[in-house]
């Protein structure tokens, strides 16, 4: 089987190589033997991610596998791939107001034109403010053999965007499951169940608030309140290590060093360390493991925190009770576990009262392996 990857990749997070990591899970159990030729916006950095965090895609799926990176902005390329391929796959991220979405637009078309399967794999759906953006959404959802959204507020999205163009919905054809993500770290605690070393830190993810998630001009105001707030941490456990844990280390999409190291050189107190060596997606998780408990705002941190870490705290910068985040913690908290370890970024002021001194941890129902199955199913009766 030889499945055509493509998205955001090029400009990837740590988020991201945890999809292509579950991603990896889901293909080895549907297909058995299978090659991927992954579409890369920036094939370098793709290059350099895909060299770091191999040997952990290996330990998932025991056993080597072929990966070849392509330029996904090449016509060419990416018309060789798709005629080369038996699935092209969107693998994960957000179907959001980005110029690039115009080239999985054009390889879905160009896929469904030659004969070759589609699937939407764990995708989110927003933010989308513009109705091109949209329109290039329902086109590439109509063109897709296999749609699986990552969360029940993504499909509410897309039904809005099926009313808007006078399009037929079809309730049955989508399909809603956690985002690929989430097997990712579940595999991590598989191989790691063993490992019980543990440090004295706490992990903080943060990000620079991306315009693009808000239609009002709040970003200087949320990032005020992040420095207070770290300022805050520093001195209620001035006797441990803050440390804070970018999720992403490319300029393109917003490096969090930048931020983090502002942060850090602006409140100037010795117990606030930015990682500023860049880590793997396995040593990303080792941290999130192995910390006293995790605070996480990019999307990502707050999947592999709450799957890994299980005692974590939320800071949502996503569109309140429309967002991803919200999305995620609504299919995945069955017991309230962040009802009062939740703040909406655009909505609440951040408040230290959120850090209560507790171990409890959330819990992770065993169903969420039978729900993840469906990714498999789906794959092998496409």
């Amino acid at each position: 089987m030889i499945i055509t990857v493509i998205g955001w990749y090029g400009t990837e997070t740590i988020g991201d190589r945890a999809i292509l990591a579950g991603l990896i899970s889901f293909f080895n159990k549907a297909y058995g033997d299978f090659e991927i030729r992954l579409g890369s916006l920036h094939p370098f950095f793709t290059q350099r991610t895909v060299n770091e965090d191999y040997s952990y895609y290996k330990e998932i799926i025991n056993k080597d596998f072929k990966i070849e990176i392509f330029n996904s902005t090449n016509n060419k390329e990416l018309v060789a791939s798709i005629k080369d391929s038996d699935i092209v796959v969107m693998g994960g991220g957000p179907l959001m107001d980005l110029y690039e979405l115009y080239m999985v637009e054009y390889a879905f078309k160009k896929s469904r034109k030659l004969g070759i399967k589609t699937a939407i794999l764990g995708c989110g759906v927003g933010p989308l403010f513009h109705k091109k953006f949209r329109k290039s959404v329902l086109n590439i959802v109509l063109n897709s053999d296999l749609v699986i959204l990552r969360d029940e507020i993504s499909k509410d999205n897309l039904k809005e965007i099926y009313q808007e163009f006078a399009t037929s919905f079809s309730d049955d054809l989508i399909s809603t499951n956690y985002d690929p993500a989430v097997e990712c770290a579940l595999q991590y605690n598989k191989l790691s169940e063993k490992s019980n070393q543990n440090y004295e830190y706490i992990a903080v993810n943060l990000r620079d608030f991306p315009h693009e998630y808000s239609k009002e001009n709040i970003g200087a105001d949320i990032n005020a309140q992040l420095m207070i707030f770290i300022k805050e941490l520093s001195l209620k456990y001035k006797d441990k290590e803050i440390r804070l844990i970018p999720m992403h280390y490319f300029h393109i999409g917003g490096d969090d060093r930048v931020f983090l190291n502002k942060i850090a050189l602006e409140l100037n107190m010795s117990n606030i360390q930015v990682q500023n060596i860049s880590l793997t997606l396995k040593e990303t998780m080792e941290i999130f493991k192995s910390s006293i408990f995790s605070i996480g705002m990019r999307f990502h941190s707050v999947i592999l925190q709450t799957i890994i870490s299980r005692k974590n705290y939320v800071l949502d910068y996503t569109e309140p009770n429309k967002g991803k985040i919200s999305g995620f913690l609504n299919d995945i908290d069955e017991n309230n576990f962040f009802s009062e370890r939740y703040i909406a970024l655009q909505r609440d002021n951040i408040s230290l009262g959120m850090i209560k001194e507790t171990e409890k941890k959330i819990v992770i129902s065993n169903k969420i392996n039978d729900k993840l199955d469906i990714y498999i199913s789906k794959l092998i009766d496409n």
